[in-house]
C-alpha cells in the first residue's frame, strides 16, 4: 500500500501547480525507482552514438518505448546482481576507462567533448554509458559465460549442417543398423519406423508388429562405396540421432549414428573457433534473456503502456 501512494505521489508532483500541465509521465516502476517518458525519448535521440559506444547493451537500430525501458530496467538488474557479487563501478574507475579510451582514439578531452556534442550526448550521459558499458562486461562475464558450454559435437554439427553439399568433405561413422525386410512393413510401419526407434531407445519395448527387426552394428564404415542416397541420408543425420529410413534391396533402415567424423578435417580446424564464437554468441542471447526473465520475479516491476 505505500508502494501504490509512493507512486501515485510521485505522478502527480510532474504536474504544474499553475496550470496542471504534464511535464513528464511515468512509463515504469522498477523496485522504488521511476523511468519516465523524457528518458526513453533522450535515449533515442542519440540511440546511433550509445550502439558506437556500447554495442553489447543496445544492439538494434530502432527500438519502441517498451523495449528502451526493459533496457533500463535490465540495467538496474545488473548493478544489483555485481553489488551481490562484490562488484561496485564508482566513478573514479569511470574516469579512469574514459582517459583510457581518449589516449587509446589519440583525443584530448575537449575533442571528446566536440563529438559528443555533434552526435547530440552531453558528458554525463557519456559517462554513464560508459558505467553501464563495464557493468555490462562484468556482468556477462561473471554470471552470462559461466551458464554457456558449447561442445564439439555441436560444432562438428553445425559444420556437417554448413557443408552438406560440399563434395571434399567426407566422413566416417559408427552405426548402428536397424533393418526390417519391405515385405513385412506396411507404409504406416514406415512412417513410424523411426519414431518407434526413439521410443524402443528410451523404454525398450518393441511392438509385435516389429518383432522381425534386425540390429548390425557397424564400426569404422566410410562414406566409399556407399550410394549416394545412403550418403545424403547419413550426412544429414546428427552424431546421437536416427536417420530417415531408406530402402535398401529388399529391406528398410534406419541408422543410429554413435559416431560421426571427418576424415580430412582441415577445412574444419579452420572453421571451429569461428563456428564456436558463433555458436556461443547465439546460446549467450538466449542464456541472458532467460536469466532476466527469471530475474524479475525477484523485483516489483511496472510498466503504465
Amino acid at each position: 500500500m505505500l508502494r501504490q501512494v509512493f507512486l501515485s505521489l510521485l505522478f502527480f508532483l510532474t504536474l504544474s501547480n499553475a496550470n496542471a500541465r504534464l511535464l513528464d509521465k511515468m512509463v515504469a516502476v522498477f523496485n522504488d525507482k521511476v523511468i519516465t517518458l523524457s528518458q526513453l525519448k533522450r535515449v533515442n535521440q542519440n540511440l546511433a552514438a550509445r550502439r558506437n559506444i556500447s554495442p553489447g547493451v543496445y544492439t538494434k537500430i530502432k527500438y519502441n518505448d517498451a523495449e528502451i525501458s526493459k533496457i533500463i530496467i535490465r540495467r538496474y538488474m545488473t548493478r544489483e546482481k555485481l553489488a551481490e557479487l562484490g562488484y561496485i563501478i564508482n566513478d573514479d574507475q569511470v574516469e579512469s576507462q574514459i582517459k583510457s579510451t581518449e589516449k587509446r582514439l589519440r583525443l584530448n578531452r575537449k575533442a571528446l567533448l566536440q563529438f559528443l556534442k555533434s552526435n547530440n550526448m552531453t558528458f554525463d550521459e557519456y559517462f554513464e554509458i560508459i558505467r553501464e558499458t563495464i557493468e555490462y562486461n562484468i556482468f556477462y562475464s561473471r554470471v552470462i559465460r559461466p551458464l554457456i558450454s558449447i561442445t564439439e559435437q555441436e560444432i562438428k554439427n553445425y559444420y556437417y549442417r554448413n557443408n552438406l553439399k560440399n563434395k571434399t568433405v567426407a566422413f566416417r561413422y559408427n552405426l548402428i543398423d536397424f533393418s526390417m525386410d519391405a515385405s513385412a512393413m506396411t507404409s504406416k510401419m514406415k512412417k513410424s519406423f523411426k519414431n518407434m526407434l526413439r521410443k524402443f531407445q528410451t523404454n525398450g519395448v518393441l511392438p509385435n508388429k516389429y518383432s522381425e527387426l534386425q540390429t548390425n552394428e557397424l564400426g569404422n564404415i566410410t562414406e566409399e562405396g556407399l550410394t549416394a542416397d545412403l550418403k545424403n541420408v547419413l550426412k544429414r543425420t546428427d552424431q546421437g540421432s536416427f536417420s530417415n529410413p531408406i530402402k535398401l534391396g529388399n529391406a528398410y533402415h534406419v541408422f543410429f549414428i554413435k559416431k560421426k567424423d571427418l576424415v580430412a578435417s582441415s577445412n574444419y580446424k579452420k572453421a571451429r573457433l569461428k563456428i564456436r564464437e558463433q555458436l556461443f554468441q547465439n546460446t549467450a542471447s538466449k542464456v541472458t534473456s532467460l536469466w532476466f526473465k527469471r530475474e524479475n520475479n525477484k523485483h516489483y516491476i511496472k510498466y503504465f503502456f
